[in-house]
């Protein structure tokens, strides 16, 4: 891996932040497979992801393609920034801190939609599409 500068070392802390968050509110939507308990499922690195895509599998018919299909585009966002994040251990790849302020602005943004789109869904309102 390659010497980052602070700026880098900063922005991917952001993306970090960002992708962590995204992973919670996953497991919120998965929490019905641990009792109800999101905590306990976000303690288990991936399972956020595991637990959300069994939970929406059992949501409302109305809603469920558009669930499933929300949180397959959350895996998505996710395996887009641990993607950006790896290739810093190759040599030839560049450290640029907008490469990963532009991922964590896309990042923020899904998860508010997906709060949103989830809040809205549970509430029977039907689906709310990403601005």
């Amino acid at each position: 891996m390659q010497n980052l500068s602070e700026q880098t070392l900063a922005a991917i802390g952001r993306m970090t932040v960002a992708s962590t968050d995204l992973e919670y509110l996953l497991a919120w939507i998965g929490a019905d497979r641990a009792g109800g308990d999101a905590a306990a499922v976000f303690a288990k690195p991936g399972e956020p992801l595991v637990a959300a895509r069994g939970s929406v599998q059992f949501a409302a018919v109305g809603v469920r393609q558009e669930l499933v299909a929300a949180v397959e585009a959350a895996a998505t966002q996710l395996a887009l920034s641990q993607s950006a994040l790896r290739r810093l251990w190759r040599d030839d790849s560049p450290a640029d801190p907008a490469v990963f302020d532009e991922i964590t602005g896309r990042l923020v943004s899904f998860r508010e939609w997906l709060a949103t789109f989830v809040a809205a869904a549970v509430a029977g309102e039907g689906a709310v599409r990403p601005g």
